[in-house]
């Protein structure tokens, strides 16, 4: 039993490690969390939960190598890039209006799913330190211990979005106007759009 704690400490404190770094996908649920209210962040990690459990497949199907490979790379920042880049201007465009529907929620899980795959950084963690991750939870317990380990990971991933969805969605309430929160998007969409650039220029050759 102390093992399997341990590894459920573990997969949290690495997951929670990886979560706190700036991203796509935390632009994404900071802007959605402001048009679509507290849920939006549960729901995006649902998608990345999702592609998630594709790489750690992938991983124990032996591919870890290709998925980190220059090739791979380039591809997923290349495509990523230029998405991200209209996503921002598309977002920068739009004019607020605050739903609060249940409709989107597949929409959501969607855009979770897709910032999650197309951030190059993401498939070259899951070929490196979350393969090391994996094989200390098997060396300790077996697949029972890869299962603990990965659900530690997913505790972190989970708590934290859903922190960020929840404090934007209280800040949206209490605090900002909707002229601020447009503005406040239209900053999330350039941000968005200078990581799609910076994206191109890692994945394109000079």
């Amino acid at each position: 039993m102390a093992v399997l704690i341990y590894l459920l400490a573990l997969g949290f404190v690495i997951g929670l490690s990886g979560a706190l770094l700036p991203g796509p996908l935390l632009v994404y649920t900071i802007s959605e969390s402001l048009k679509r209210g507290r849920m939006a962040g549960p729901l995006i990690i649902l998608g990345h939960v999702i592609v998630e459990v594709f790489l750690i497949g992938l991983i124990a199907l032996g591919v870890a190598t290709f998925v980190s490979s220059p090739f791979f790379v380039a591809a997923v920042s290349v495509i990523g890039g230029f998405v991200f880049v209209l996503m921002g201007v598309q977002l920068f465009r739009t004019e607020f209006k605050y739903e609060k529907k249940e409709d989107f929620a597949h929409h959501i899980v969607l855009g979770g799913m897709f910032f999650s795959a197309f951030n190059p950084g993401f498939p070259i963690w899951w070929a490196t330190a979350g393969s090391r991750m994996l094989l200390e939870g098997y060396a300790a317990a077996g697949l029972l211990g890869v299962a603990v380990i990965v659900v530690g990971h997913w505790f972190a991933d989970v708590g934290y979005f859903t922190l960020v969805s929840f404090a934007v969605h209280r800040g949206r309430e209490k605090i900002l106007t909707e002229k601020y929160v447009q503005w406040v998007r239209k900053g999330l969409a350039l941000v968005l759009a200078a990581v799609g650039l910076y994206f191109l220029r890692t994945g394109l050759p000079v």
